[in-house]
């Protein structure tokens, strides 16, 4: 619409005779997207972008439109606008004023009577239900990642130990791995793909999926042993550090699907640009392990005719390709390494794809939490610099005292911070503290955990506003996920941890609250709160852990005790060190005050639920109260 409509004469002429035309950056404004998102399937029962939407000049909604042609647009804007200015627009105003109480009432409180359990299980079903027992995913297709259904089915196989569960995540992940939605050349995932096989992507790369789709890896890595996992991680952490971290150190938003104006020409190729790159042996091999084709297996998105381009997709499990060729998966990712190396060399060479460069917060505190932990579970250095000039560039740039900006570009922060802000960068600080253990950042996420809950803690609603303030979306609680977590979940997610990390119970009670009054909400489609719901199986769903590590400083045996909480699939705990120099850790959190070496060798205290077990001396001990850890033979 922006090259058919907006840049054309014509309709710019209707649009600023009649109308004050406002173009919104769905990700700068997040409330504003919802607000009409909301309006826009309440009144036409589905929705997406673009989402044109005309209004009362106060904001109050009456129409509403997804794409429109040129000549439509133009015969629309004139008959809404005969009606606005004859006299009628009363008609407008009220339905307007109708559309704000409707949308209103959907945003109060509407606690429900299910059981936790049963909400977790009507979730679990419904993925069930929708899954794609064939290549992965939810769905016949376009398909989205949606990495949080994979972190809940995680938790689910960890807690019920159903199989069902665990295969429908990795088969997912496989599929992802093999199909075009991956960046077989230079790592990294695209937004989504076309078709049901994961094979044909819409090609733009964003920092969310990324960060999302890293931690799903990384955990998966963890309870399976199997590095097509830890493959993939290390991949999108060399892709973040060498296309989407500023030189400042945020994290850029996404990279266009577009190169030289034509959608997918940094990604695809054809037969012959493949084969004046590689010598004839590594061809060969590259045609039948990519799926190269003289006539290209890249379909124009909106005629189905093939192009003659190629994406490149292995198309099976990287475990079942192995076997086929007769070699280790070891070897196997070795081969796609040295090919992808040789056909990366090449393809810098070609105009790439146009970067956009704002920051934003909460995609940036996705990414800090996904990058903390990809260090933490494969020890990966490169990971863990990137999360901590990351969180150093937050820190300084979109921080005012304990104010949270959305946005940053060009030296400037602006947009105020919204419940998503607060909350994900509040998690990615907590996972980088459990990293380094620098007091700096664990008392910076409790910082922002008061102060989100003093800026979007709805006392007498008993919910999370989406935003601050007043106005049209001044209301607005979205707590439903979609490709990405909601802020609502997001929150209760960082209120829960912070009480575990503080002992503070505050921040649990209101997390309580708050999900109790959006439960009749998850009653009505549990598997649209798999985040939430992830967060209920880590710590409402017995037990949890809250685990300290006293030592003395730069004790070797309290680094292998702490090595060996990493590497398991434990995401119901939190994990804090201390030593006699942490002296702002135990005022954060004071039971941890008389938590000390014992006899100066590195002491474990656990606790089960806030009720702490006798300390336990020495990482022998450690791993066997710890038991051992949740594994899926595959």
């Amino acid at each position: 619409m922006a090259r058919e409509s907006f840049e054309d004469p014509d309709v710019a002429a209707v649009l600023n005779e009649y109308y004050v035309p406002v173009k919104v950056d769905r990700e700068e404004m997040p409330d504003v997207d919802s607000f009409y998102m909301a309006y826009c399937m309440a009144a036409l029962g589905s929705c997406g972008w673009p989402l044109n939407v005309i209004a009362t000049p106060d904001g109050k909604p009456f129409y509403v439109r997804t794409y429109v042609r040129r000549e439509e647009l133009i015969w629309l804007l004139i008959q809404i606008a005969k009606v606005w200015y004859s006299g009628d627009r009363g008609l407008a105003e009220g339905a307007g004023e109708e559309a704000l109480k409707a949308l209103q009432n959907l945003w109060t409180p509407r606690p429900g009577d299910a059981s936790l359990k049963g909400l977790i299980d009507r979730a679990y079903r419904e993925l069930l239900d929708s899954y794609d027992p064939v290549y992965g995913g939810f769905g016949r297709g376009p398909k989205f990642p949606t990495p949080h259904n994979i972190m809940f089915l995680l938790r689910y196989w960890a807690r019920m130990r159903d199989r069902d569960a665990a295969e429908m995540a990795f088969r997912t992940l496989d599929y992802m791995v093999a199909g075009g939605i991956h960046d077989i050349v230079g790592g990294g995932f695209h937004r989504y793909t076309v078709d049901s096989k994961w094979l044909q992507p819409h090609f733009e790369k964003m920092l969310y999926d990324q960060a999302l789709i890293l931690t799903a890896l990384v955990e998966s890595y963890q309870v399976t042993g199997d590095v097509t996992y830890s493959w993939s991680a290390g991949r999108i952490v060399r892709f973040l550090e060498e296309s989407m971290l500023s030189p400042e150190g945020g994290l850029y938003t996404a990279l266009s699907a577009e190169s030289g104006g034509v959608e997918g020409g940094f990604y695809t190729w054809s037969y012959h640009e493949v084969m004046n790159v590689l010598d004839e042996d590594d061809f060969k091999v590259a045609v039948r392990l990519f799926n190269i084709s003289e006539k290209g297996n890249y379909r124009d998105e909106a005629s189905g005719r093939l192009t003659g381009r190629n994406i490149l997709y292995i198309g099976l499990p990287l475990r079942d390709v192995a076997r086929l060729y007769n070699m280790s998966l070891a070897e196997l990712l070795k081969l796609v390494d040295r090919l992808a190396a040789k056909l990366g060399s090449a393809r810098a060479r070609r105009e790439p794809p146009q970067v956009d460069d704002k920051v934003l917060t909460d995609w940036n505190g996705m990414a800090l939490a996904a990058l903390a932990k990809t260090y933490r579970a494969l020890g990966d250095e490169r990971a863990l610099a990137i999360a901590d000039k990351t969180a150093s560039f937050l820190a300084e740039r979109v921080l005012e005292g304990d104010k949270v900006y959305h946005c940053y570009k060009q030296g400037e922060a602006y947009v105020d911070g919204m419940l998503a802000d607060y909350a994900s960068l509040t998690s990615g600080l907590m996972e980088l503290y459990e990293s380094t253990f620098k007091e700096r950042w664990l008392e910076l996420s409790v910082e922002l955990a008061n102060s989100m809950v003093k800026r979007f803690w709805d006392e007498g609603g008993g919910v999370l506003r989406f935003k601050e303030g007043e106005g049209v979306t001044g209301k607005l609680i979205d707590p439903y996920d979609t490709s990405m977590p909601s802020g609502y979940s997001m929150a209760l997610h960082v209120l829960v941890r912070t009480s575990r990390h503080t002992g503070d119970p505050k921040f649990e009670d209101i997390a309580l609250k708050a999900f109790k009054n959006i439960s009749g909400l998850i009653e009505l489609n549990p598997s649209a709160f798999t985040y939430t719901l992830a967060t209920a199986l880590d710590y409402w769903v017995e037990p949890s852990y809250e685990i300290v590590i006293a030592s003395r400083e730069g004790d070797s045996e309290a680094l292998n005790m702490v090595n060996e909480i990493r590497r398991r699939f434990m995401p119901n705990k939190i994990l804090i060190h201390v030593t006699e120099a942490s002296r702002r850790v135990r005022e954060l959190a004071p039971y941890t005050k008389n938590m000390i070496a014992i006899e100066g060798r590195a002491t474990a205290y656990i606790c089960r639920n806030r009720v702490c077990d006798l300390p336990v001396i020495g990482l022998e001990r450690l791993s066997k109260i710890l038991g051992a850890p949740p594994h899926y033979e595959r």
